[in-house]
């Protein structure tokens, strides 16, 4: 080609893992560079699983240079890309919204001779990638032509950040690409003696043997509705429920329980004076305080302060706090790292108590700024925040035994969950611990990835990864994933 060569970027294992896709322009080539050569490549090609019939397809996978280049065509959907052309406006190629859950086409209804000779040519046409303009002329990795045939580059900055894909090689499996994947599956919620339950998109259930051999298979509604119960009843300690006969009152500027002062609402009440008396088209309202009061053992209540403040602006998106504290032998201390409503209360057999406040949940929930929050009350009545600890913005509370707690620490789930369009191979890390009932912490695992986690009745720690469909059991090393397009109802 006129002084423009197509150079190796990104080698893995010894070849490239770029992808170059191709779409029927119906357009006349419109280019004067000399014509390129192009091969079959000698090793597999699979795309999400399925190995292609390279050698018979009228559009075949091809490289150059050890550069690896897949038709668009017949893959657009599955790779879940929408793909125009037209004269004026070039060539245009987007992510699609959602995953498509369509199986490759493995083969062609039309045959292609093996000694069928590929030459490549560059474009005239304008292109565009996710909106944004390609000077393709001077890519490292053109967009390319194969008798009238678009073939864009995905490079690493196309494959990784644009498309969120994932590419792989292997000297047995050969190249083999990951498209992002439509999820099914969610999270464990419940098992029995050989099988996990899982929920599933479609409000459906999937049973999955904790072998993870088979493919998951639905369950009916009645055995469904005992499956939820099962999740109940195996959610660690008990929820945090407040005594309606019990409550905090406020004197002056202060909140108090039994007497027993629990916190200032100086701080409060200046920052609101100082707002109002710069903002006087608001009308200050003062502040609404609220508290909950649980009982935990004969000498120690748990009681939660709830304050909003600027009252001018309506629910739910009034400014609150919400302080904790443990009241023993009629002395009142802050709950460390619990900066919001604790959800469940574990109660130990030392005497100790485990306080959590569980984090939203990143497929369904609208709150996804509630953090996973523990702390401990040991049985000398000392306080440990374990978020600070561990270091981590949140825990959740996976599994209690007699001897501690088996949870999951982590600090990426808002970048999971603003962003869930974030490439497969990303760097996410979640770290599985056991806590003895002293808080001190002993490493079980690190997954790379994020995932729901879940323990069952064996102490066997299983993961649902966030991203595709993939159930792993981090004690026995086994891994399952299953496409999209195998899951379908």
């Amino acid at each position: 080609m006129k002084n423009h060569f197509i150079r190796l970027r990104h080698t893995v294992g010894g070849l490239v893992a770029g992808i170059l896709l191709a779409l029927a322009s119906g357009a006349p080539a419109q280019a004067e560079e000399t014509p390129v050569p192009m091969q079959l490549p000698s090793f597999p090609v699979q795309v999400n699983g399925q190995k292609i019939d390279n050698e018979q397809r009228p559009y075949p996978v091809l490289t150059y240079n050890n550069m690896v280049y897949l038709p668009v065509k017949p893959f657009a959907d599955t790779l879940g890309l929408e793909v125009t052309w037209d004269a004026a406006r070039g060539l245009k190629i987007s992510r699609r919204e959602r995953p498509s859950a369509i199986r490759p086409t493995v083969e062609s209804k039309e045959k292609a001779p093996v000694s069928r000779r590929y030459e490549a040519v560059l474009p005239g046409f304008p292109i565009e990638v996710n909106g944004k303009s390609v000077n393709n002329a001077s890519e490292p990795y053109p967009l390319l032509l194969v008798d009238n045939v678009s073939y864009f580059p995905m490079t690493w900055r196309f494959t990784r950040n644009e498309f969120s894909w994932r590419t792989d090689w292997s000297a047995q499996e050969g190249f083999q690409l990951t498209t992002e994947q439509q999820k099914v599956l969610h999270c464990i919620i419940a098992e029995d003696t050989e099988a996990l339950y899982m929920e599933a998109e479609s409000n459906r259930m999937l049973k999955v043997n904790k072998d993870l051999k088979g493919d998951p298979s639905p369950i009916d509604d009645k055995v469904k509705a005992g499956v939820s119960q099962l999740a109940e009843n195996r959610k660690p300690g008990v929820p945090f429920a407040g005594d309606s006969k019990q409550a905090a009152v406020r004197l002056g500027d202060s909140v108090y329980y039994n007497n027993i002062e629990l916190m200032s609402l100086k701080p409060i009440l200046e920052k609101a004076a100082a707002f109002y008396e710069s903002q006087t088209e608001y009308t200050n309202k003062g502040l609404d305080v609220q508290s909950k009061i649980m009982k935990l053992d004969d000498r120690t209540v748990l009681a939660v302060i709830s304050v909003s403040s600027f009252l001018h602006i309506p629910a739910p998106y009034t400014p609150y706090t919400h302080e904790a504290f443990v009241i023993r032998d009629g002395k009142a201390s802050s709950v460390p790292d619990l900066t919001q409503v604790p959800t469940r209360i574990v109660r130990n057999p030392d005497g100790s108590f485990w306080i959590a406040s569980e984090a939203a949940d990143r497929m369904t929930s609208r709150t996804p700024n509630v953090y996973g929050q523990l702390a401990l009350l040991d049985t000398s009545g000392q306080l440990h925040g374990m978020n600070t600890k561990l270091g981590e913005k949140d825990i959740d509370l996976l599994a209690s035994t007699a001897d501690g707690l088996t949870v999951k620490a982590y600090s990426d789930r808002f970048k999971a969950y603003h962003d869930s369009f974030i490439p497969l191979d990303a760097e996410e890390r979640e770290t599985y611990y056991h806590l003895d009932l002293q808080g001190k912490e002993t490493r079980l695992f690190l997954y790379k990835g994020a995932g729901r986690g879940y323990v069952d009745s064996k102490g066997h720690i299983y993961v649902v990864d966030r991203q595709v469909n993939r159930i792993s059991d981090l004690t026995s090393g086994q891994s399952r994933m299953w496409w999209d397009y195998e899951l379908k109802p």
